[in-house]
């Protein structure tokens, strides 16, 4: 078995990429790895942390976690970038470099990204984000593109599923046309 680092942005996708991996039986042996400055707000920040923590302890997989809340680093790192994909390009080198170094830095010739399972990133900006990061490091990147991967149901079972990518520009991204919350309701007839 191969030993390879997997960057882990929430449990959800973890659990898709797991699965993704398990198809090949007996070929990995993974060690997950958090760090992920872009995730804001801070509840946001520990609510996906929390679930990738409780998702590893179920499936009995080592976890290494920069607990870090990297509102700054992430804000600067973006600065004048911020409408996708310009942002996201930045945000994904910023990871998968760190990524890459802790994979090295541990021993893990591999490292992957739960990146590679949203059918809402873009898969050439990440692969070419993780190739760069591990010829810097001198590892590998595996690039699976797993967007059709499902999650063992148990694995996710009552974990925090997120509804955004992950950065403020993605929530305000995901969320700017709907008229949740808003009061009065739209349409509901009642005068502010």
């Amino acid at each position: 078995m191969e030993k390879i680092l997997v960057h882990a942005c929430c449990a959800h996708c973890l659990g898709k990429l797991l699965a993704d991996l398990g198809s090949a039986p007996d070929a990995w042996q993974p060690t997950v790895f958090w760090w992920n400055p872009n995730i804001h707000p801070l509840i946001e920040f520990r609510r996906r942390l929390k679930a990738v923590k409780m998702l590893a302890e179920r499936v009995r997989l080592p976890l290494l976690a920069d607990e870090a809340y990297g509102l700054v680093e992430f804000c600067r790192a973006v600065h004048g970038r911020e409408s996708a994909p310009d942002r996201c390009s930045v945000c994904y080198a910023l990871r998968l470099n760190r990524a890459a170094q802790a994979a090295r830095e541990t021993g893990c010739p591999v490292f992957t990204s739960t990146l590679v399972t949203s059918r809402h990133q873009d898969h050439a900006l990440i692969r070419a984000a993780g190739e760069a990061a591990a010829r810097a490091a001198g590892v590998h990147f595996l690039y699976r593109d797993a967007r059709t991967a499902e999650p063992n149901p148990a694995w996710v079972h009552m974990l925090y599923r997120q509804q955004y990518c992950g950065c403020v520009f993605s929530e305000d991204d995901r969320f700017k046309s709907t008229s949740t919350h808003l009061w009065p309701p739209p349409g509901s007839g009642i005068k502010n």
